[in-house]
């Protein structure tokens, strides 16, 4: 069996490249998302607003799903020093970020989660609101933001 650190190094990984592969797909290669991830959030949120979601089959909203989750976690892992870890519930294994609150406890923010709860909430997914419900998970956001 895999070890957790060998699983969370190639989630990482993985997370990464896909990331990276749309950002080329997008353009917008002149984006440093290591340094800035909020300076790819319009481009990515005018990419979205263009999707025919009514067309979109199993294999599409996956893959939007994915990469919103994966632009999520670049956010924080950026701009709020959040760390991977991989818990086990009921549904079997989860990657989640744990992300120190205003209230100075860790919290646990699953980018995968706060997507598709974004996705029973409105469509079309919109990056702010999404963000702004990972930051309120997180114990970083306002509640003003809530929905």
């Amino acid at each position: 069996m895999i070890d957790k650190d060998s699983r969370l190094t190639e989630w990482e990984r993985q997370r990464r490249e896909s990331l990276s592969g749309l950002r080329s797909a997008l353009d917008a290669d002149h984006i440093d998302l290591d340094s800035d991830p909020l300076a790819f959030m319009a481009t990515l949120d005018e990419f979205i607003a263009g999707q025919d979601f009514e067309h979109m089959d199993d294999d599409d909203w996956l893959w939007l799903h994915t990469m919103l989750a994966a632009y999520v976690a670049q956010v924080f892992l950026v701009e709020h020093h959040a760390k991977w870890d991989l818990i086990t519930d009921e549904r079997g294994s989860n990657y989640i970020l744990i992300v120190r609150g205003r209230d100075g406890a860790d919290h646990f923010v699953s980018p995968m989660d706060i997507v598709y709860d974004d996705f029973g909430r409105a469509m079309p997914p919109e990056i702010p609101r999404i963000l702004a419900a990972a930051e309120l998970a997180a114990g970083i956001g306002s509640e003003l933001w809530e929905m």
